[in-house]
């Protein structure tokens, strides 16, 4: 069966030209089931005695390669339109796609849904490319259902709005971790399931992932320059060179003359993506936040009695805590 798409395509040069495009439609593209009456059986690639097939969609072959890759899973459907979408957006997840193709052992089966005269799924109008192919991977499981009847199917799928299309066309249809979870005799695969990066304590039955998906910020944006000048005005904020402790950078503290002392930075994140040698500007963090260190240094404020000098070649240390919120001069990178 052929089906060609024309249109026309103007030039940078003005002309204009004619394009057709055909796309040839097969009936004699296997199942790789050996137990299938209506296939040729001589080049079937799944195991006999399995009862299940698995139907992966995209978004769990780009985020749960590891899973895939235990030797756990297996006799897994491929669809075609799959495997293109993983190479057009992760080419080394592509890659380990390939090889676990090519590997006997795992049993992944690429079926040829673009091309198959059943299960190829045109484009409707006004529908996106990522709902087409969703919709192409639903399109090619219910085909598996319906041509092998004896045999259980389920798509394991992140994307919310595809499984409950598909659990509403008759599908079965389970997320990464509740299909791990359904393997109950190999419960090494949880620990090989990938949690959103955006749902870290949601249930496990509501981590689903709604494409695009945006990565979470870890640090806070820096403010304005007029708001930083106003906030040290008000003595909000307060600033001076940051110094990073030697023997642990990710600790540093900034001498500043508004507060009479140095003010202590506990981690990276409350570097906000400062270096040093900057000039930056600090709020300091409510007493209850700080650490214990700051907090005996606060209290011992008021004793009286002879001070205890601090030990030669180290600074005192810093009896306030605070996070950055802005940087008024960089140091000059290399």
């Amino acid at each position: 069966m052929l089906r060609s798409k024309a249109y026309v395509r103007k030039t940078r040069r003005g002309k204009v030209l004619k394009i057709v495009r055909e796309h040839y439609l097969r009936t004699d593209i296997w199942c790789g089931c050996p137990s299938c009456k209506l296939c040729d059986t001589s080049d079937a690639l799944f195991e006999p005695s399995a009862d299940e097939y698995v139907v992966l969609d995209t978004n769990v072959v780009l985020h749960q390669m590891d899973m895939l890759e235990n030797h756990a899973i297996t006799d897994v459907i491929v669809p075609s339109v799959v495997r293109e979408e993983v190479k057009h957006r992760n080419i080394s997840v592509y890659n380990r796609l390939r090889a676990l193709c090519a590997d006997k052992t795992k049993r992944f089966y690429v079926f040829a849904n673009e091309y198959h005269e059943e299960t190829y799924t045109e484009r409707s109008p006004n529908e996106s490319p990522n709902d087409r192919n969703d919709r192409a991977i639903r399109t090619c499981a219910l085909w598996y259902q319906k041509h092998l009847p004896h045999i259980k199917l389920v798509l394991v799928t992140n994307d919310k709005a595809n499984m409950n299309k598909a659990l509403e066309a008759g599908l079965k249809a389970q997320t990464a971790i509740v299909f791990a979870q359904s393997r109950s005799s190999q419960p090494q695969l949880l620990d090989l399931v990938a949690r959103p990066q955006n749902e870290e304590d949601s249930d496990e039955e509501d981590q689903l992932d709604s494409r695009p998906q945006k990565r979470q910020a870890i640090y806070r944006e820096h403010l304005p320059l007029s708001e930083l000048e106003r906030g040290i005005r008000e003595g909000r904020f307060h600033q001076g060179t940051l110094r990073t402790n030697r023997h642990d950078p990710s600790k540093a503290s900034v001498a500043s003359e508004s507060v009479g002392q140095a003010i202590q930075i506990k981690d990276h994140i409350d570097m906000n993506r400062t270096v040093d040698g900057d000039r930056v500007v600090l709020e300091l963090l409510p007493e209850d936040q700080w650490g214990a260190e700051a907090a005996t240094l606060r209290e011992g404020d008021g004793d009286e009695g002879e001070e205890e000098e601090p030990e030669a070649g180290l600074a005192p240390a810093p009896a306030e805590e605070g996070h950055g919120v802005g940087v008024g001069s960089q140091r000059r990178r290399p």
